[in-house]
């Protein structure tokens, strides 16, 4: 993965950063080469509002959050959600958006690259590492970052309309993807979990396996 010329080569660095770990059970596939009409996105939602309580959750059911992928316990006044990783066809190089006022999660920043994105284990696995100041806010700047609720979102459909797709597949954390995890990023440390109970999925390729969190001192790598 390279950087790209339109946007900055990296973000301004914090001293502190996240480790972002996503593994499906197949492959990390944005597009299928057998049946290029499929299209996958992979995505770590990042709640940095101080609240436990708002979200990030996976979208399940129509409207689909109003964005298609993602809602919370406010998405009609986008709370519970201020940035995400967003990795497909249209984004190979995990940009990070952050979320603007507005409703349902639509308005988002213009997008910056992560410190490094790749992927591993023979393309099953997506690493993203970021710096605190990529998901810093006006309410809650780099230094006052205490703590954060993240989910890891898989789908193979996006629709904006609201309306119901036959045949939609998702993946998140936990049975109905409400299980986001719940990061104190005052101490460097890693959580990570298997998703053995996650809803059944019949795509290998957007079937979570594993994810883990890793806060991490800069001054410590």
């Amino acid at each position: 993965m390279t950087g790209c010329a339109k946007f900055p080569s990296g973000p301004t660095t914090s001293g502190k950063q996240l480790v972002l770990t996503l593994k499906v059970r197949g492959r990390i596939n944005p597009t299928d080469s057998a049946d290029p009409s499929v299209r996958r996105h992979y995505f770590i939602a990042i709640d940095n509002d101080g609240d436990l309580n708002t979200g990030p959750w996976a979208a399940v059911y129509p409207p689909y959050g109003g964005n298609g992928w993602v809602t919370s316990q406010d998405a009609q006044h986008s709370i519970g959600l201020t940035s995400f990783v967003q990795y497909d066809s249209s984004n190979t190089e995990g940009y990070i958006y952050g979320l603007l006022p507005g409703s349902f999660f639509l308005n988002v920043s213009f997008p910056q690259p992560p410190i490094r994105a790749e992927l591993l284990e023979g393309g099953s696995t997506l690493r993203v590492i970021i710096d605190f100041s990529q998901i810093a806010t006006t309410a809650i700047p780099v230094d006052n970052i205490k703590q954060l609720d993240i989910n890891f979102i898989t789908t193979n459909a996006l629709p904006l309309s609201g309306d119901f797709v036959a045949g939609r597949i998702w993946d998140g954390l936990g049975p109905s993807g409400q299980n986001y995890v719940n990061v104190n990023t005052t101490i460097d440390g890693l959580q990570y979990g298997y998703n053995g109970d996650g809803p059944p999925v019949s795509d290998p390729d957007l079937e979570i396996v594993y994810w883990s969190v890793e806060v991490q001192s800069v001054s410590s790598r």
